[in-house]
C-alpha cells in the first residue's frame, strides 16, 4: 500500500472536523474546502484530487482510499455512508485515531529515555570489555590466581554484547521474512486468532474488534437495517478482509436458523459478553442502543488498560536502567575485590 502524505493523527483530526462541520449543516465538498485553509501547502494536491473525486461521484470513503487514509480509519466512513449517519462515524472515528496516535506517543516519550540510556550503558560497557577487563585478566595471569565465577561471567558478558545488535538485527530480518512469507498468505480469520494469542497485544485486539463491530453494528440497525442486511455489509467491506470472511461465516449461520446470540458465543474473535449482550438486546427489542452503550464501555476499558500499562511501563523501563548501572559497578568493583583477596 503506498504511503499517505498524512500523518496518522493528522487523518484523524481532519476526519473529526469534517464530521463537526457537516453536523452543522455544511455540505460535503464545502466542508472539505473549508479544512483545505487550514492545512500546508504541501497537501493542496490531495484537496484537489479530493474535491475531483466528489465531483466524479466517488463516496467519501472512496475518496479517502485513493488518499491513502488508513483503511480501519475508512471503515468507520463507509458504513457510515451506508446507514446515513456519516457525521457521527467521522467523529466516532477520528476520534477515536486520535486517542490511539496520543496513547502511542505517550508510550514513545516514555521509551526514548530510557533506550538512550541503555544506549549509553552499552557504551560503557563496551569499555570496560575492551579496556578494563582485559587488564585484570592480565594482572590474574601474571600472580598466577585463579579467575572466580565472577570475573568469569562478566567476561561472558562482554563477549556477547558486541555481537547483540548483530543477533536483533538477525531477529528483526527474521521476522520480516516469516510476515511476507508465512503470516501475510494466512485466511484473515487465521492471522487474527494468531495476533489474540500474543500475551496482553492480543487482548487490546479482541477489545477493539469488539468495540468495533458493535458500534458500527448498532448504527447500521439505528439507521433502518435489519440484522442481515447489516452482516451483509460487514461482508462486502474490501477495507477490512477479516471482516469480510467472518461476516460471509456469520451470515450463513443466520441463513441456517441460528440465532445471533449462539453465532457470537462461538466466535473467538469478540469478548465472549457480546452474546448476552445481543441476546438482551434482541429480547427487548432494543438490540442498537445495547450495542451502543456496549461499545462506548469497551472504548473505556481500552482506555483504562493502557493508562495501566503506562504506568507500569515507565518504572519497568528505570528499574532495568538501574539494574544495568548497578551492574557497571559490579564489573569495576567486584574483580578488583577478588583479586585481592587471592593476594
Amino acid at each position: 500500500m503506498a504511503k499517505s502524505k498524512w500523518q496518522l493523527k493528522e487523518q484523524a483530526v481532519f476526519v473529526t472536523k469534517l464530521g463537526e462541520l457537516l453536523s452543522h449543516g455544511y455540505p460535503l465538498a464545502e466542508a472539505i474546502h473549508f479544512l483545505e485553509f487550514q492545512e500546508s501547502k504541501k497537501k493542496a494536491g490531495d484537496f484537489a484530487k479530493a474535491l475531483q473525486d466528489l465531483r466524479n461521484g466517488y463516496p467519501l470513503h472512496q475518496v479517502l482510499t485513493h488518499l491513502h487514509f488508513h483503511p480501519q480509519l475508512v471503515s468507520y466512513i463507509f458504513y457510515g455512508e451506508q446507514y446515513g449517519d456519516l457525521d457521527r462515524a467521522l467523529k466516532e472515528g477520528g476520534g477515536y485515531w486520535k486517542k490511539r496516535t496520543e496513547d502511542m506517543d505517550k508510550v514513545k516519550k516514555i521509551l526514548i529515555y530510557p533506550i538512550f540510556l541503555i544506549f549509553f550503558v552499552s557504551i560503557v560497557f563496551y569499555i570496560l570489555q575492551s579496556v578494563l577487563l582485559p587488564k585484570f585478566q592480565a594482572i590474574y595471569v601474571t600472580m598466577d590466581v585463579d579467575q572466580n565465577a565472577i570475573l568469569i561471567l562478566l567476561s561472558a558478558f562482554s563477549f556477547i554484547l558486541p555481537l547483540l545488535p548483530f543477533i536483533l538485527l538477525g531477529l528483526f530480518l527474521c521476522l520480516l521474512l516469516f510476515k511476507h512469507f508465512w503470516f501475510d498468505r494466512l485466511c484473515p480469520l487465521r492471522q487474527r486468532r494468531i495476533l489474540m494469542g500474543i500475551p496482553i497485544f492480543g487482548s487490546f485486539i479482541k477489545l477493539y474488534e469488539t468495540y468495533f463491530f458493535a458500534s458500527q453494528f448498532s448504527g447500521m440497525l439505528s439507521g433502518g437495517l435489519s440484522i442481515n442486511e447489516s452482516i451483509k455489509l460487514f461482508s462486502i467491506n474490501q477495507q477490512q478482509p477479516f471482516y469480510q470472511k467472518l461476516c460471509s461465516i456469520i451470515k450463513d449461520d443466520l441463513t441456517e436458523g441460528r440465532s445471533l446470540e449462539m453465532v457470537f458465543r462461538e466466535l473467538p474473535y469478540f469478548d465472549m459478553n457480546l452474546s448476552v449482550i445481543a441476546a438482551n438486546g434482541q429480547k427487548y427489542g432494543r438490540l442498537d442502543v445495547e450495542l451502543l452503550h456496549y461499545s462506548r464501555f469497551l472504548l473505556e476499558k481500552m482506555e483504562e488498560r493502557m493508562n495501566g500499562i503506562l504506568k507500569i511501563l515507565q518504572p519497568l523501563m528505570f528499574s532495568v536502567i538501574g539494574l544495568l548501572i548497578v551492574s557497571i559497578y559490579l564489573a569495576v568493583l567486584l574483580p578488583m575485590f577478588s583479586l585481592l583477596e587471592g593476594i
